[in-house]
């Protein structure tokens, strides 16, 4: 098996628990993330649109910590907590891929890890040579 390397996005704290992406040869699997900044603190609380748009700053920020770009995403899976949530969330993925979109998943779940988390997005992209 290739040997698997932590990211660490610029600004952020290793977490000793996870971590926020892993490569494995010319593939970055992205952890689950949601919309929390930088400082810790939820963006967004009651807004799906505003949530999103944090996570795929989060999302954009392990990516290029690892040398790609968000073109080079190839899958993405969200977790919503409200299905009503989705018209925001999908708008803004649309804004994050205008062109070429990566295969996507979008599960309804009871709950994430807080309760004032509405989106979770985690990813699967293919490291350019």
């Amino acid at each position: 098996m290739p040997d698997r390397k932590p990211v660490v996005p610029a600004g952020s704290t290793p977490n000793p628990a996870l971590s926020a992406g892993v490569v494995v040869g010319d593939l970055l699997f992205v952890s689950g993330h949601v919309a929390i900044d930088g400082s810790g603190k939820v963006v967004g609380v009651g807004d799906a649109e505003a949530q999103t748009r944090q996570v795929m700053d989060n999302i954009k920020g392990v990516v290029s910590a690892a040398g790609g770009k968000m073109e080079d995403v190839a899958k993405i899976t969200c977790f919503l907590t409200d299905i009503a949530n989705y018209g925001a969330y999908s708008k803004v993925r649309a804004e994050t891929w205008p062109k070429d979109p990566p295969a996507s998943s979008t599960v309804v779940v009871a709950g994430l890890v807080r309760p004032e988390l509405l989106v979770e997005v985690e990813a699967i992209v293919r490291l350019p040579d």
